[in-house]
């Protein structure tokens, strides 16, 4: 007979169910059929690699976002060599701000900003950067006596202001950030920023300056100077692809298109979970669920629409569209990347592929992507590539970049859960949430969204390969403990760890 079109299809028992095929997904699927897990993973996408995946359109590739693979973990390192093999490749940082018709080097340095800005506008900088450390060290004193209270909860621009002065913070940190997040910065929690800036100091400047002029590299960097990192031949998402490849080889299997539309639970269990994909609705019965779709979803699937409204108002995502454009030259930008200091413009970010990689596009050509952050069913949201790249094409144009001509193609990709968006208040809105999910005894979440913490792709990989391991070793972590593995906040200079982790 016939199966009835209304039943779902039995995808029967699995020991565990991965909800997304990013870096921390699929690091858990990795990790778990290593280990001789039955692992299935679902995908609500039609590729894998997440925020980390890799489009290619007629020979030309474009990451979603400027991804550099560089980590302190030599366990994770020794695994990614090992499975990216020869493909991975070994390439320089090098980034710029445009600002004021000038650029600057990024991450800031306090001589650069000396010898570029206008020189009333130099001495304010230096003069308030001077002043803020002053006035941080002193402050870190009284903080230092006994019966001190601490201090509350820093807005990002009290931390910005602190560490760069109110001159820096007004020109460049506090405009490019309202336009990357959507918000005031001084709404913004600083618990993200001190992984992804580096406040100047001129003497660890001076210091490096010298290093580097006597061929010997500092021993250890902050990392955001760090100027080597790893990156796949094809782009990042090869290295995901590699890594679904060697789960599937050990017995995972990876459904694309698919998401979950119910946890059905027995107690404090999920006893199963239903999904929706391109063959229509599924039913999986799992030992452990994973999950690393955004977190406000996940309390949704758990307790309803208003839980998930509720969660997503106090743990809100910034969205990014990406407009890549194929271009019939060989340069776009004088740096892989530069970030766009002027905030009258949308565009956040510009980066040129094939400085990362020859292999992003075909010989003779080059590139470009345009990142542009943006609030769900704005203009950017809602124009036409066609519309947006004329939009793109004035704004980049007093930047010195030329869209006007050799435009071979364009067309855009989505995250629309790019960036977690750190409010204040974000550390006691996560705790709430994730002891919500950690009340179901098999079920945990990780990742960027699944974890709404703003970390590197190694980090999120980190965590899914530490849930898994737990798991294995039959001492499930807890979803507060994945969330809070960071990347080393200082690293050694990519070479020296490679080839420690090729020997």
């Amino acid at each position: 007979m016939p199966s009835d079109p209304g039943r779902p299809r039995d995808l029967g028992r699995v020991d565990a169910l991965v909800l997304g095929a990013g870096p921390a997904g699929l690091g858990a699927a990795w990790e778990l059929a290593r280990g001789g897990a039955r692992v299935l993973v679902v995908e609500r996408d039609d590729g894998v690699g997440g925020l980390c995946r890799t489009h290619e359109r007629a020979g030309f590739r474009f990451d979603q976002g400027g991804h550099r693979f560089i980590t302190a973990d030599r366990d994770l390192l020794d695994r990614v060599v090992a499975v990216a093999g020869d493909d991975l490749l070994l390439a320089e940082r090098t980034s710029e701000v445009a600002l004021l018709g000038r650029r600057f080097r990024y991450p800031l340095e306090p001589l650069d900003l000396a010898r570029n800005l206008p020189p009333g506008l130099a001495a304010r900088a230096l003069g308030s950067w001077l002043a803020a450390r002053v006035r941080a060290r002193l402050g870190d004193r009284v903080r230092g006596r006994p019966g001190t209270k601490g201090p509350a909860e820093p807005s990002f621009e009290a931390w910005a202001t602190r560490r760069f002065g109110r001159a820096l913070y007004d020109l460049f940190l506090g405009p490019y950030t309202a336009k990357v997040w959507g918000v005031d910065p001084a709404a913004l929690s600083a618990e993200w920023a001190s992984q992804r800036i580096s406040a100047p100091d001129l003497q660890a400047v001076l210091r490096a300056l010298w290093a580097r002029a006597r061929g010997a590299p500092p021993a250890e960097a902050p990392r955001t100077f760090a100027r080597t990192y790893l990156y796949p031949r094809l782009g990042m998402g090869q290295l995901f692809e590699r890594i679904r490849a060697d789960a599937e080889a050990h017995g995972a299997r990876v459904l694309l298109g698919t998401t979950p539309v119910a946890l059905e639970r027995a107690g404090d269990r999920v006893a199963a979970v239903r999904l929706a994909g391109p063959d229509g609705p599924a039913i999986v019965r799992p030992e452990l669920v994973l999950s690393t779709v955004p977190l406000p979803r996940l309390l949704g699937l758990l307790d309803g629409p208003a839980a998930e409204a509720a969660a997503a108002a106090r743990l809100p995502f910034r969205p990014v569209r990406f407009l890549d454009v194929a271009l019939d030259r060989t340069r776009a930008l004088p740096t892989t990347w530069c970030y766009v200091g002027e905030g009258g413009l949308r565009a956040g970010r510009l980066q040129e592929p094939r400085r990362r990689s020859p292999g992003m596009c075909p010989p003779g050509t080059t590139s470009l992507m345009v990142e542009l952050p943006h609030a769900p069913g704005d203009d950017v949201d809602r124009a036409d590539d066609a519309a947006l790249l004329a939009r793109v094409r004035e704004e980049v144009r007093p930047l010195g970049v030329d869209l006007d001509r050799d435009v071979r193609f364009a067309f855009s990709t989505r995250a629309p859960e790019a960036y977690p968006v750190h409010l204040r208040g974000v550390e006691a809105a996560r705790a709430h949430a994730l002891a919500r999910v950690d009340a179901v005894a098999n079920l945990r979440t990780f990742g960027r969204q699944g974890a709404f913490r703003f970390v590197f792709s190694d980090a999120a990989l980190r965590m899914g390969l530490d849930a898994a391991a737990g798991w294995l070793a039959g001492r499930l972590p807890a979803s507060a403990d994945l969330a809070r593995v960071q990347s080393a906040p200082a690293l050694v200079e990519v070479e020296s760890v490679v080839g420690r982790a090729r020997r």
